[in-house]
């Protein structure tokens, strides 16, 4: 989807939400309202809020989408939020809530295309303050390094003797996946992001546009999540130690060799 016709959808719904009364309001998120960030792979990711007791109903019938007959796959995701798929590739990813439920809702970047109460600018950025306030919290006050550190040697450890063992699924889910999204945390703490990309820090998902804020540490991770599970474990350990010189202790480095013998690397 090219960018203008990104842009157009956005105000084909807004348009037809507005004479829908079920509908207090519409609020894109993600890259649906941060436009400089539209690409080709961008989804309309959005909350529609509804008025009291009309939530399920708009959830469970999808009809007042723009082009609702193109739907290919509208899968229930959660108890507010579905995922929508069109013919043409197009991915919405979108949660209802009555008015009363807005709140359960996290936000970063949030654009509000319609009100009909006049309040949703100040709610949502209520929500953006305490989905920082939250994520900084986490970092500064509930992340433990040490414990993600010691998480990580166990996920690498228990992930490739799954993988020796032929559990290959299971093996791939700990190392590529559970042992990656430790590291990337790690790395986030131990690091500050390259300059000029602090805004693209996502503070629901630690994940989001890493390889742009630490451009040599994703190109590795993403590298390393292509080899065989034992191959990445071992690359998984390579970079943890490399990332952390200077800041691991004598220990945590024995218990990082604790693993590579036991592995017999």
């Amino acid at each position: 989807m090219k960018k203008e016709e990104f842009l157009a959808f956005e105000q084909r719904m807004t348009a037809s939400l507005s004479a829908d009364e079920r509908v207090i309001g519409l609020v894109f998120v993600g890259s649906a309202a941060d436009h400089s960030r539209i690409d080709e792979w961008s989804d309309h990711d959005f909350y529609l809020v509804a008025k009291e007791g009309s939530a399920e109903k708009l959830r469970q019938d999808l009809s007042w989408l723009p082009d609702a007959d193109q739907i290919a796959l509208s899968p229930r995701e959660t108890e507010h939020g579905l995922k929508v798929v069109f013919h043409s590739g197009h991915v919405l990813e979108f949660a209802v809530f009555n008015d009363s439920e807005l709140e359960m809702a996290g936000a970063n970047y949030f654009l509000v295309a319609l009100d009909k109460v006049g309040n949703l600018e100040t709610r949502m950025a209520a929500l953006q303050a305490k989905s920082s306030a939250a994520s900084n919290e986490a970092r500064t006050t509930r992340y433990h390094p040490e414990a993600q550190y010691e998480l990580l040697l166990c996920q690498v450890l228990i992930g490739v003797g799954r993988a020796r063992r032929g559990e290959l699924l299971i093996a791939g889910e700990h190392v590529r996946s559970w042992a990656v999204a430790a590291l990337v945390g790690l790395i986030r703490h131990w690091m500050p992001v390259a300059e000029g990309t602090e805004h693209l820090t996502d503070n629901l998902a630690s994940l989001r546009r890493f390889e742009r804020q630490y451009p040599a540490f994703g190109q590795q991770l993403t590298t390393a999540q292509t080899r065989t599970v034992d191959e990445c474990g071992r690359e998984l350990l390579s970079i943890a130690l490399a990332a952390g010189a200077g800041v691991l202790t004598d220990r945590q480095l024995a218990q990082a060799e604790v693993v590579a013998r036991r592995l017999g690397w």
